[in-house]
């Protein structure tokens, strides 16, 4: 068996975990949100023009500010629907799952495993053989 064939192997097993199973899904609700979506549409819009008239002087840095606050209340909104909270959610699970089969083949290739933290702050010796 070469390499591309256990890689594509591998990528039929991970389709088939739990993780990818639960992103599909709440990928499928995030895209049904019709009223999620037109928010993310609408804040996309102001903070482009917010952007656009800071950088073509029509605004201050302070009115800018104020956008800049307008556009998080919007962000903090859409961050809060179940849709959303569910689809981050099951991203992240997923986004760890792959880090961890990145960090065998990592490990299977070179003997060291790699980090999950920033080493510069924990003294400890990750990496090493």
């Amino acid at each position: 068996m070469t390499v591309l064939e256990k890689a594509a192997e591998l990528g039929a097993m991970i389709r088939e975990t739990e993780e990818k199973k639960r992103l599909d899904s709440a990928t499928a609700a995030y895209e049904a949100d019709e009223d999620m979506k037109a928010m993310i549409e609408k804040y996309n819009e102001h903070a482009k023009k917010a952007r656009d008239d800071l950088r073509d002087g029509k605004i201050t840095d302070a009115v800018y500010a104020l956008c800049q606050q307008q556009l998080s209340d919007m962000s903090n909104i859409i961050m809060q629907r179940p849709a959303m909270v569910e689809y981050a959610a099951a991203k992240h699970d997923f986004d760890e799952l792959m880090q961890k089969v990145y960090g065998e083949i990592t490990y299977q290739i070179t003997g060291s495993r790699p980090c999950s933290h920033d080493c510069a702050n924990c003294g400890a010796k990750c990496g090493e053989k």
